[in-house]
Order: structure tokens, then C-alpha cells, then sequence
């Protein structure tokens, strides 16, 4: 994916860095040696400025992860995966609902980087919280948009992550990225890669936000409205749907620098 100049992640060195793996155990002390087993766990005992380090392997799930605790712009937290290991958070015990959230983010001052997230039940991570950033995630094969921006969300950062193959059973909600609905303002997306979506690449339908922008640099989405076994869906097949509302009188501020769309199924743009 395309490098963003200066995306270095600045941390404030933390003596208490936690510490999960898919063999570790919640009893343990979250230290390198011994532990979590789960992010739930390692999110419950953390302060802000702390790191979370996610080991690699495969975490079976099947319940929402959810973080409401929010850091400020000095102390952040901090989910990382462990350098050089791969985590992939799959919820394929999950069923079909729209309670069914892989990571439902309602905190702010977030850092999130190189976490898979599979198969949720709703959207791979639902981002309502503000001043987040997420950084090289992939969302695939979720029931519902892959990455999703609402509930006021203001002011986060998408950068290099992937959204892939996501697709609810009616073939009409999942898209690749969001910011919709009731989505705040000033969101930014830099060098995402959406394909093979189900309904959109990025959508930005407004149900009932009004005047919020949304800036997409150097993203790129193809074949929306194909599944994953490249038979078309029955979803919209947009690249970059960039508004709309019910009544077509809201205003989504939708800006795209140096974007392309290619090989989707209705429109690109």
C-alpha cells in the first residue's frame, strides 16, 4: 500500500505494555511471558499511554469487543500487533445480526495497527469514538461493512487498510468503508484499498448528519458489487458513493485526492 510520509506512531514509552496470545490465559499478568488470552481482558486493565501488543496467531471469537475508554492527544492507548506477527481476530462463531460487531470502538485517542479482523457478524469495527487512528488492519468476509464510521465519529484516521469480500446476506449494506448515517465530521482515509464488496467501495449515505466532510487521499476500490466468487451481487456496485440522503437535501462534504475506481459494477464514482 501507498506510505504515508510521517505516520510514525508516537507513544509514550509505558512501564505496564500488556501483552495477549491465543495461548495465553486471563489469569495470567499480561506480561510477555505469561499473557492474556484476550483483548477484553488487556483493554479492562489498561490506562491511557499503556501498549497493548497482540501476538500472532488466530483468536477464536464470539462475542463483540468493545472499548469505550478514551486516552487524549498525549496519552493515547495503543493496539498493536507484536512487530513482525500477524493477529486475525476471526468471529466466525458468530451468527448473522446487527448486534454482532467485531470491535465496537466507542472510545477515543485510539491507535490500532496490524489487526485482522474476519467474518464478524456486523461490521468488522464499528468506530463511533473520535481522534482514532487505525493503521494496516484488514476487514474480510464480515457480515456488514467492513470498517464503519457513525455515531457522531469525528476525526479519525484510516490508513493502508484493506476491506475485502464483505457481504451481508441481502447484499445491500456491506461495503467496503463508511462514514454514513449519523457520522461526525473531519474523518480522513489514506491509502485504503476496498474490493469486492458486496454493495459499495466507500459509502457515505447521510441518515441524519448534515454539512460533515469526509477527505479520501490515494485510495483505490474495485469491483464492488461482485462477491467473492465473482458473481455479481444484488447490492448497489458502487466505487466511492460520496452522499445521498432520504430526502436528498443533506450535504456530505466528500473530498477524493488522486482516488481510483475500477471494474465495479454500476458506477465508479
Amino acid at each position: 500500500n501507498v506510505a504515508l510520509t510521517g505516520s510514525g506512531i508516537q507513544q509514550t514509552t509505558s512501564s505496564t505494555a500488556k501483552y495477549v496470545s491465543p495461548t495465553g490465559s486471563d489469569s495470567n499478568p499480561g506480561t510477555f511471558a505469561s499473557p492474556y488470552k484476550t483483548i477484553t481482558k488487556a483493554v479492562s486493565v489498561a490506562v491511557a499511554g499503556d501498549t497493548i501488543y497482540v501476538r500472532g496467531g488466530t483468536y477464536a471469537l464470539s462475542s463483540t469487543i468493545s472499548i469505550s475508554k478514551s486516552g487524549t492527544s498525549s496519552l493515547k492507548y495503543y493496539l498493536l500487533a507484536y512487530p513482525g506477527e500477524r493477529p486475525v481476530l476471526d468471529f466466525s462463531a458468530m451468527s448473522v445480526s446487527s448486534s454482532n460487531r467485531g470491535i465496537n470502538l466507542s472510545g477515543s485517542y485510539w491507535y490500532f495497527k496490524g489487526i485482522d479482523i474476519y467474518h464478524a457478524g456486523d461490521n468488522g469495527l464499528n468506530i463511533s469514538g473520535s481522534n482514532n487512528t487505525i493503521e494496516l488492519c484488514n476487514f474480510y468476509e464480515n457480515g456488514d461493512t467492513g470498517l464503519q464510521i457513525g455515531g457522531g465519529g469525528a476525526n479519525n484516521k484510516v490508513l493502508n487498510c484493506d476491506s475485502y469480500y464483505n457481504a451481508d446476506p441481502a447484499n445491500g449494506n456491506a461495503d467496503g468503508f463508511a462514514a454514513k448515517l449519523d457520522v461526525g465530521t473531519g474523518n480522513y482515509f489514506y491509502g485504503c484499498r476496498a474490493w469486492q464488496n458486496s454493495d459499495d467501495g466507500w459509502d457515505g449515505y447521510l441518515r441524519p448528519s448534515n454539512n460533515v466532510s469526509t477527505t479520501l487521499e490515494n485510495c483505490v476500490c474495485y469491483k464492488n458489487g461482485y462477491l467473492k466468487s465473482g458473481s455479481a451481487s444484488a447490492g448497489n456496485g458502487n466505487g466511492f458513493k460520496m452522499g445521498g440522503s432520504d430526502a436528498e437535501d443533506l450535504m456530505h462534504n466528500f473530498t477524493l485526492k488522486n482516488c481510483l475506481a475500477v471494474q465495479n459494477r454500476v458506477k465508479g464514482f
